[in-house]
């Protein structure tokens, strides 16, 4: 029988360079390994015993023995058996303890794998992302009718270097399993490009996903949030009856493919694609950090300003408003991932060295300035502005929160990742410093902040931004400026003070309810797909903003249209009324309402917290005071005087000194020897005041619970039937306890009002007795709750009803007109953003062509910021050529949003543009008619835009392919 010689199986290159690489760890590993079965195999043998001791213990004696004689054989407990032992017949596998050393490796394994295949996949985005800008273009976006057409260029490499390899291929419609030809000089991932698919791994893909399936996945995640798991899922569902079962290729299973991870994997190889050709076009035009905040966040807020902004008033000139808030529901867990690779933190994530600098800024200046920081009630009264949660809500987190900064216009600026802490001061710092160094640098920036006095006071009190405090002004939310004292109002509220217009500073709390679904999905995400999927759905958020922002405009300048409307029609009945504060006899006057606010403000101004703190004191005390004469009454029935004669003198005295007591600390606090009648009246309204700041809590408290209903509405967003019932669940629940402080309210007032009927510094009676529904339907800045009450002053603003209704219809008009200035600023930035990208991009385009007939002719032409781009893979005119379709591509993108744009920009145009300014237009007019003109002559026929695009991946590798896979180790080095 003849010899026959078996050859095992060849080992490719990068095997070979790999064992070389780990052979002296792989023989330490071998040594341990053979030590530790050396090591358990002498310890399964037995130990002989000692010859000595073979004769001791001898059990054929007839000593007695130690255990006890057993009258019941059969029920004696056996301390040997255990509970598990009825189970043993029925487990049969043996549960081993971990080893140490085999926890090390599987550790060492999976950092090994983790920064191999994030090796692998930087390394292939360089090869990749040329290739998809030109298949993008061909395809118009995988659109056309050749999407799945094989691009692939026949290429020079022998047999030898050329493979044959089955690879699942997933679409939209169907599902196979496919043998296709790779080669050694195309990376494999770029060869299933070319055939319409991205791949699921880096290196030997096993499956692909259509490009046109992520597109409609990254759609329906935007807008519906669909997760990987129930997608594939239902994918495989949809496709199995209509193709082929894509089985599993190990053993003899039959059932189905689990394709979860390689999806999620070819998705974020298509965000990431998606952002590397943003990046390369904003590369392209030169584009600064304020224009990208332009194109990506909002380009009402950081657009050009190309005309004269002086015919402004100086409250509202070139003023930038933004909010700040931060959120600790986007938690993420420790154990939800082992993190090995890099953190790759997105485009509109501060870097941590940033929040680092914000905090050693801090720290420095408190060492310069030891000067003891006052407690702030407001920063206390607010849960997510301290540490207070952490050993509970934040146990097992590593990123607690996000902090975010977003404009007026509710698109996202920045945000930035906090780890392992709450809502420190460094956070918005570092946001601040961010933002101010991108705009211009003396564009006055207004930020609202829930506790944006706190921050007010702290970087005044440590000298922080020196050079920029004086164009920076703080204020807080409109809804959560209720939560402040009234003193605090008065400093930051934004309908109490000038230049906020009518912003209302919630635009991150509607940012966050629109990030709430992913709140679930990534707290148990890794850490890199946490933050890029918050940035992706982000930048998704923004482009829908710039797309509505025209509409947003007119939709907000007609609300304050209406609400000027409204409010001039309350003020024409005030006005026709005659002042009775007025010695002339004359009608109230504007004039009139805006000096009794200004001496409201100085009122208030001269009554610190000390004051209202001796406020509340007082009314503890005459509560206390009302507690004893209740006692004294009760005490005079008959009835009830059960005890001896002692003991009710003895108690009667009791409650007469405590009312001495009490009435020496009353005087002392009030300071004032006034008539028994006068100490009464102020006892009745300081007490008719505490029962009003009850409810004034009651009602903010209700405010909150009903707010997410207020935003749906304006917003035009469904909140669904669940929280609905949710809300009026709270809703409900909350009504018995506001019942009970609004019938104590209308027993306070009815008290004070039957004593003293001649004061006329209550409201009218048309407020009570005061209903829940009257309360349900009053705002928070109804006239109702400014009142004299609050201090005892005899003031037309205090005491009149329709003196603090004229001074809120006051302020209301000037906000009003502070937000048509805001807005016809906003809408030229908006205008000349538009104009100036249009012809930076046209600019390029023409650039580009020059440069492609240079190139065609000669091949020494100077380099220039197009060849310093990396595209790996792609020759000089190829580069140029694919980058001229990609600004064609956004050229037909932009100019598709300008004539969104324009019905509602001329409107407003027309509607809040000073005459000045209306030369402006005629640019926006031309911009318009080069928009016709370029249908015309760069898309005559957008099917057809890919015609002139031929081979644009070099075909200059000619060799065999031996050396292609040199940089495919897995070895992260």
């Amino acid at each position: 029988m003849p010899r026959q010689r078996i050859r095992g199986p060849a080992i490719r290159r990068e095997d070979r360079r790999r064992r070389q690489l780990n052979e002296a760890d792989d023989l330490a590993a071998l040594r341990r390994l053979e030590d530790s079965m050396n090591q358990a195999d002498q310890n399964s043998r037995p130990i002989p015993p000692h010859q000595d001791e073979l004769f001791n213990h001898r059990n054929d004696t007839f000593e007695d023995r130690d255990e006890e004689l057993n009258l019941q054989p059969g029920l004696e407990d056996d301390a040997d058996d255990s509970e598990d032992d009825q189970w043993q017949t029925w487990v049969t596998l043996d549960e081993e303890e971990p080893d140490a050393i085999d926890l090390m490796v599987q550790a060492s394994n999976e950092r090994h794998r983790q920064r191999a295949r994030e090796f692998n996949w930087k390394s292939l985005l360089d090869y990749l992302h040329p290739a998809y800008m030109v298949q993008k273009v061909k395809t118009s976006n995988w659109a056309g009718s050749n999407s799945y057409h094989d691009f692939w260029l026949p290429c020079q490499c022998g047999p030898q270097a050329k493979t044959r390899r089955s690879v699942d291929l997933i679409d939209i419609n169907a599902q196979r399993r496919v043998n296709i030809e790779f080669c050694r000089c195309t990376r494999d991932p770029v060869r299933l490009l070319y055939l319409g698919y991205l791949a699921g791994s880096p290196v030997y893909p096993q499956t692909a996903f259509s490009v046109p399936l992520l597109i409609l996945h990254n759609h329906l995640w935007n807008n519906c949030h669909v997760d990987a798991l129930p997608f594939t899922t239902a994918l495989t569902h949809f496709l199995e009856p209509r193709s082929q079962r894509l089985h599993v290729r190990r053993g003899q299973a039959n059932h189905a493919r689990d394709t979860r991870k390689p999806f999620s994997a070819a998705v974020d190889l298509y965000r990431q694609l998606e952002e590397k050709s943003d990046s390369l076009i904003h590369t392209v035009l030169c584009l600064d950090d304020r224009k990208i905040l332009a194109s990506l966040s909002c380009p009402a807020c950081f657009g050009p300003q190309p005309l004269d902004s002086s015919m402004y008033p100086e409250t509202t000139r070139d003023r930038l408003v933004v909010c700040l808030d931060g959120n600790f529901q986007h938690r993420h867990h420790s154990n939800a991932s082992r993190n090995h690779e890099q953190l790759r933190t997105p485009r509109i994530f501060l870097q941590q060295t940033d929040v680092d600098k914000a905090k050693e800024l801090i720290r420095e200046k408190e060492m310069l300035d030891n000067t003891p920081e006052q407690v702030d009630r407001c920063a206390e009264s607010h849960k997510a502005a301290d540490d207070k949660r952490n050993e509970s809500t934040w146990k097992g987190c590593d990123d607690t929160g996000l902090m975010g900064c977003c404009c007026r216009h509710d698109s996202a600026i920045y945000l930035a990742n906090i780890h392992k802490s709450g809502e420190q001061r460094c956070f918005p710092l570092a946001l601040i410093q961010r933002l101010l160094s991108v705009v211009e640098p003396n564009r006055p920036v207004g930020i609202l902040y829930d506790i944006g006095c706190s921050m007010d006071k702290f970087i005044n009190l440590r000298n922080i931004l020196p050079e920029d405090r004086p164009r920076i002004k703080f204020g807080t939310s409109v809804f959560h400026a209720y939560v402040h004292n009234w003193m605090c109002q008065l400093a930051y509220h934004p309908r109490f003070n000038k230049g906020w217009g009518l912003s209302d500073g919630e635009g991150l709390e509607r940012m966050w309810s629109y990030l709430s679904k992913l709140v679930s999905p990534l707290r148990y995400a890794t850490r890199n797909h946490r933050l890029g999927s918050l940035a992706h759905r982000l930048a998704h958020h923004n482009k829908r903003g710039i797309r509505q922002l025209s509409y947003w405009m007119r939709k907000k300048f007609n609300k304050a249209v209406q609400r000027r409307r409204e409010t001039r029609q309350t003020l024409a009945t005030l006005l026709s009324k005659r002042n009775p504060h007025s010695s002339s006899g004359r009608n109230y006057t504007k004039a009139f309402f805006m000096r009794q606010w200004s001496a409201q403000r100085s009122f208030q101004a001269d009554h610190t917290d000390v004051e209202e703190l001796r406020m509340k004191r007082m009314v503890a005390m005459y509560q206390r005071e009302n507690v004893i004469e209740l006692m004294r009454c009760r005490l005079r029935n008959p009835r009830l005087l059960w005890a001896t004669e002692s003991e009710v003198q003895d108690l009667l005295d009791s409650l007469e000194a405590e009312s001495e007591k009490l009435r020496d600390e009353i005087n002392e606090l009030a300071g004032e020897n006034e008539p028994a009648s006068n100490v009464e009246e102020r006892k009745m309204r300081l007490l008719l005041w505490s029962a009003k700041s009850d409810l004034f809590v009651e009602a903010v408290h209700l405010r909150a619970e009903r707010q997410p209903l207020l935003d749906s509405k304006n917003n035009s967003l469904r909140l669904g039937t669940k929280r609905k019932e949710k809300i009026f669940k709270a809703i409900n629940a909350r009504r018995p306890a506001i019942v009970k402080v609004i019938n104590e309210y209308n027993l306070r007032y009815s008290q004070y009002k039957l004593k003293f009927p001649n004061q006329n510094d209550l409201e009218s009676g048309e407020d009570h007795p005061l209903t829940y529904e009257r309360l349900t339907a009053m705002s928070l800045d109804d006239a109702f709750w400014n009142n004299g009450l609050f201090y005892h002053c005899d003031a037309p603003w205090a005491i009149d009803s329709d003196v603090r209704e004229g001074i809120t219809c006051v302020l209301i008009l000037s906000r009003a007109e502070e937000e048509f200035e805001l807005i016809a600023q906003e809408l030229v930035r908006m205008m000349a953003w538009a104009i100036e990208l249009h012809g930076q991009i046209v600019s390029q385009i023409a650039y580009t062509q020059q440069r492609i007939s240079l190139l065609r002719t000669s091949t020494e032409v100077a380099d220039d910021h197009l060849d310093q781009i990396p595209m790996a893979n792609i020759s000089r005119f190829d580069k140029v050529q694919s980058i001229q379709k990609e600004l064609l591509s956004r050229l037909a993108n932009h100019n598709d949003l300008v004539e969104e744009w324009s019905e509602n920009v001329v409107w407003l145009w027309n509607n809040c543009q000073p005459t000045q300014n209306q030369e402006f237009m005629t640019r926006w007019n031309k911009l318009l008619e080069d928009i016709q003109q370029e249908k015309l002559d760069y898309f005559p026929n957008l099917d057809n835009i890919d015609d002139d695009l031929e081979q644009v991946i070099s075909g200059e590798v000619v060799d065999d392919g031996e050396d292609a896979e040199e940089e495919w180790i897995d070895v992260a080095e």
